[in-house]
């Protein structure tokens, strides 16, 4: 069956992949927060709990970017699999041609050379799939990446509010425009990675529906009965966007 498609070419993420921000958060005094009660807590409190949520998220976003990359080993050597599959038949043609065999036998031949051919097509389409699922688990992870900043810039303004109402001094000497300011940013930066993900996600989608509908076909004639195409599995791409 196939899932959800959009634009799957003409993607210009690769500036946006390189330019997440490495500018430090602006930090609030936490001496200040000793003066703060259960209740004033609370929002400050919940910020790192979600500060933590969204670190848990890159470690798993890190991870899923490994499998990407063994997924991607695996179908290569499928590949050569394939490969090696449409040389064996071509050669057991070349020979029951060489030994003036029965057409029925050239033609059973033909046929497997066929089959293997087909094999290939889903291969190659498997393998464009797995690339493009690579760069949808990065950019995956820099929206995980991206998203702690957010929460990490929203931390210090939740800090920052606390204090101000159990009327810390260490307030005092705190930017609130820099904190502000610096939230703004994260925000925008992670829109953008939403939008990027969003873009290479539905360009993997577009080849998940390709491969899957050769690989079906083929299943459906049996010509991928002794091929090394396996059979569809559970990858396609989804959204993974940090939960706010």
């Amino acid at each position: 069956m196939k899932i959800g498609t959009g634009m799957g070419s003409g993607l210009c993420i690769a500036a946006l992949l390189g330019c997440a921000s490495n500018k430090p958060v602006a930090k609030v005094d936490d001496s200040g927060l000793s003066r703060l009660n259960e209740q004033q807590m609370r929002p400050v409190d919940d910020a790192r709990i979600e500060e933590g949520r969204a670190r848990d998220s890159v470690a798993k976003a890190k991870a899923t970017e490994q499998e990407s990359h063994a997924r991607l080993e695996v179908a290569r050597s499928e590949r050569e699999v394939a490969g090696a599959q449409l040389k064996r038949a071509a050669a057991e043609r070349d020979l029951l041609k060489g030994q003036y065999a029965d057409r029925d036998s050239i033609g059973r031949a033909d046929r497997d050379i066929a089959a293997a051919k087909s094999n290939i097509q889903a291969t190659d389409l498997k393998l464009s799939y797995l690339q493009k699922m690579i760069s949808v688990a990065e950019t995956e992870r820099k929206l995980a990446e991206a998203h702690v900043d957010t929460v990490a810039a929203n931390t210090e303004v939740a800090k920052l509010k606390a204090m101000r109402a159990a009327d810390a001094p260490q307030a005092a000497s705190v930017n609130e425009g820099a904190l502000d300011a610096r939230l703004a940013e994260a925000q925008a930066k992670e829109t953008q990675f939403k939008s990027a993900a969003a873009q290479v996600r539905s360009a993997a989608v577009d080849d998940y529906n390709k491969w899957q509908e050769l690989d079906a076909q083929n299943r459906a004639t049996g010509q991928s009965a002794n091929g090394a195409v396996p059979q569809a599995e559970p990858m396609q791409p989804q959204q993974s966007e940090p939960t706010k």
